[in-house]
């Protein structure tokens, strides 16, 4: 339990901080939030036009809509721009909230793995390295690269998510490669 516990935590410590660094220190993530000289007319527009914080597909039908409907939709659209939203009608500039929450993600997902690699009969640092490494491939996969297959997020986006992920987890996996392969 303790090799959990401690591993989890300096793990979790790890990931995180590399978020971090990636984030406000390196510009990995430089490209993922462009800037447009028309965001005040575009946010005046949308702030009248949308009360509701969520996610908006631009153009998308009412919920219930046929098939039919949907199809005549994309052949209408075919060719012409098109844009996912996410709208917030409110902006607060306190991160406490999502640094703790950040934190305790990180955590929960270091802690995962370690509960996989201590079932692992193989505790050398190759074999827990490639475990950690394998949740940072997963989770690029499942996470970021479905949702450009599925919903168009741009290469830049996936650019720096790639990074994150694979330099985050590696960056664990030596940590614990380390720390369940020492006798």
């Amino acid at each position: 339990m303790k090799k959990i516990i401690i591993g989890s935590l300096v793990g979790a410590v790890l990931l995180f901080g590399w978020q971090g660094l990636s984030w406000e220190v390196l510009g990995i993530h430089d490209k993922e939030y462009l800037y447009t000289p028309a965001q005040d007319s575009l946010l005046t527009a949308i702030s009248g036009s949308i009360k509701e914080e969520g996610q908006y597909s631009l153009p998308n039908l009412p919920a219930g809509s046929s098939q039919k409907e949907m199809e005549e939709l994309g052949k209408k659209m075919e060719g012409k721009p098109w844009a996912v939203l996410t709208y917030h009608p409110t902006y607060k500039m306190d991160m406490t909230m999502q640094m703790l929450k950040g934190f305790l993600i990180s955590l929960v997902c270091v802690w995962l793995c370690c509960t996989v690699i201590r079932r692992q009969s193989d505790k050398s640092f190759m074999s827990v390295f490639f475990t950690a490494l394998t949740f940072g491939v997963v989770c690029f996969l499942f996470v970021w690269y479905i949702g450009h297959n599925f919903g168009g997020t741009p290469w830049g986006v996936l650019h720096g998510q790639l990074i994150d992920d694979l330099a985050g987890w590696g960056i664990t996996g030596i940590w614990l490669g380390w720390w369940y392969g020492r006798k």
